[in-house]
């Protein structure tokens, strides 16, 4: 696996994007779909997955241990612009398993992270008007709604516990970029080995209106 990490800016050409990183040409996927559409990016052998460096308007985040990236390229464009651009990664690249503890610990640093970036809330005005902490009781209640979580509220980890195995948190980034967070937790039904896949999507304001 080569030394530099690979590095994608929001908004760049499929061309750009395999150009800008001639190092990773061996770990290149392009899917082609029906209607013009191919799917860009890279898939990575088990353990061997790389740092990603993405950047965005005043902005950039390192990713380690990144399996796949991929994004939506429409063929009909020239010089289609990738507007979103997905990153699948886990926790405990270099194991297999990690605790929920340590699961914990790393999710709320990269919590702290995002927020001294400028990540904030991304409240839409069709959602309720809930504070930090009331956005973690509705999702922990009965009908309510994991969509609405607010990553600023400090969870503790008996809270973190409490929330489903699937999770969806919604960021933005100024006015003009955005991120969701899936979060996956899983056990091995054969080890008990628990896994924490992420998947993070960074999209223009373009692709929110979509």
């Amino acid at each position: 696996m080569p030394d530099k990490s690979l590095e994608i800016s929001l908004n760049m050409t499929a061309k750009d994007l395999y150009g800008a990183n001639p190092e990773y040409k061996a770990f290149q996927e392009a899917d082609a779909q029906p209607m013009g559409v191919t799917f860009q990016g890279y898939d990575f052998p088990r353990y061997k997955e790389p740092t990603v460096i993405i950047k965005y308007p005043n902005g950039e985040l390192s990713i380690d241990g990144v399996m796949s990236v991929l994004a939506y390229d429409d063929n009909k464009q020239a010089n289609y612009k990738l507007s979103k651009v997905n990153l699948g990664f886990l926790f405990n690249h270099k194991v297999s398993g990690i605790s929920d503890e340590d699961a914990y610990q790393k999710m709320m640093s990269f919590f702290k992270e995002l927020q001294d970036k400028g990540w904030t809330y991304a409240k839409s005005l069709s959602e309720p008007r809930l504070s930090p902490k009331d956005s973690f009781t509705f999702a922990t209640k009965e009908g309510g709604s994991d969509f609405n979580l607010d990553y600023t509220y400090p969870l503790n980890f008996e809270q973190w516990m409490q929330l489903s195995d699937l999770q969806i948190w919604q960021l933005r980034h100024g006015t003009d970029v955005f991120m969701n967070i899936r979060i996956n937790r899983q056990s091995d039904p054969e080890t008990g080995n628990r896994h924490y896949l992420i998947s993070l999507d960074i999209f223009d304001e373009l692709e929110l209106i979509r």
